[in-house]
């Protein structure tokens, strides 16, 4: 996963991106399970921090909309390096 987040501040806009916090990672820890299904990888490290080679850009989202917490991971982007930019998800994503 990549050191870098953005977070979506407005339908279609991205925030400046800033180091990956905790709870970037805690995000990281729920979603690995679909993101592995959806690679077809077992990954050994998920990290949002730096580490390692290869890094997969993830598209979460962390809604309340329905009154009730959901994060869900809606696109994986891989073989990336640490300073990749983002860009943005399409359906294929």
């Amino acid at each position: 996963s990549s050191y870098f987040t953005k977070k979506i501040i407005m339908i279609g806009k991205w925030s400046d991106t800033t180091p990956a916090t905790d709870h970037i990672q805690e995000l990281c820890d729920k979603v690995k399970p679909e993101a592995e299904k959806k690679t077809g990888r077992d990954f050994r490290e998920f990290k949002a921090f730096f580490v390692g080679d290869e890094y997969l850009h993830l598209w979460v989202i962390e809604s309340i909309s329905t009154g009730e917490l959901v994060i869900e991971l809606l696109g994986v982007q891989q073989h990336h390096k640490w300073d990749d930019p983002l860009k943005p998800f399409d359906e294929n994503n």
